[in-house]
């Protein structure tokens, strides 16, 4: 994927509409790569579909600080597997597989609950990873 979490990081000086469409341009290709489906975009940002389904398709719909930053969160979780695994395909299908340290639960069963705590604990665990 050529536009990463740098991308979005880079983005803070940009009006609050292009990071709005870089953002939810960034979701979809990150959801695109692990297999999700549109439907599972509502529970990643914990919001209504409808609301999501408003953000897709209209151009003026905000996009809530929240949100971004569950994004943002997102995207450094496929920024940090990427970096950490180096093998695109594995990084990929790293979050469906069970791991003990959530619990045995794959990463996104923890992603698609919905939880804040959830992107931070996952984000995290890669970030430590990492960084040993």
């Amino acid at each position: 994927m050529a536009a990463s979490y740098s991308s979005l990081i880079g983005l803070a000086h940009e009006t609050p509409a292009v990071r709005r469409t870089v953002a939810l341009k960034l979701l979809e290709r990150v959801a695109e790569h692990w297999n999700l489906r549109k439907h599972h975009l509502p529970a990643l940002l914990n919001r209504p579909p409808r609301t999501v389904r408003d953000w897709a398709e209209n151009d003026r719909a905000p996009l809530e600080p929240d949100a971004l930053e569950r994004i943002s969160h997102l995207l450094g979780i496929y920024d940090g597997l990427h970096r950490l695994y180096g093998d695109e395909r594995f990084a990929d299908q790293w979050v469906h597989r069970p791991n003990p340290a959530f619990g045995g639960h794959a990463p996104t069963e923890l992603l698609l609950s919905g939880r804040f705590t959830a992107l931070v604990e996952v984000r995290r665990y890669i970030e430590q990873a990492l960084n040993s």
